[in-house]
């Protein structure tokens, strides 16, 4: 929760957005399909929801608040970096294992290991393939 509240409220600490009302509604962002302002087929907006309460605007003014106090957090180095850099214990490991020839899978828009970052490409090209099949 703490890291899907980090990411949505990045845009208003990179000052590209001015405050969270206006992040409610911007249409380039997570945080506005959560809010319910703009829909996405892609985003599983029903999960975050269900960890704030049952009812849907009760899980929605939850899920505000929640991510209201965490605006004056500023940058958290934990919430930050490559998954893979982070789930391996520091660019120290990451080089050890370069130089002992250990290959890992990555990417830094999936924060998790190689196995789960695997996991989750084979999926998303899984779920690509089915949507655009012929």
């Amino acid at each position: 929760m703490e890291l899907l509240r980090y990411i949505h409220l990045n845009p208003i600490r990179a000052k590209v957005i001015p405050d969270l009302d206006t992040l409610d509604t911007c249409p380039f962002t997570g945080h506005a399909a959560i809010m319910g302002s703009i829909p996405t087929e892609w985003q599983n907006t029903d999960h975050v929801l269900a960890l704030f309460a049952d009812q849907r605007c009760l899980a929605r003014d939850g899920y505000r608040l929640f991510v209201e106090k965490g605006i004056n957090g500023g940058r958290r180095p934990e919430l930050t970096g490559g998954g893979l850099v982070r789930s391996n214990g520091g660019w120290a490991v990451i080089k050890g294992m370069g130089k002992a020839r250990a290959h890992l899978k990555s990417d830094e828009c999936i924060l998790g290991d190689s196995d789960f970052v695997e996991q989750v490409l084979r999926s998303a090209k899984e779920s690509m393939e089915r949507r655009y099949a012929s």
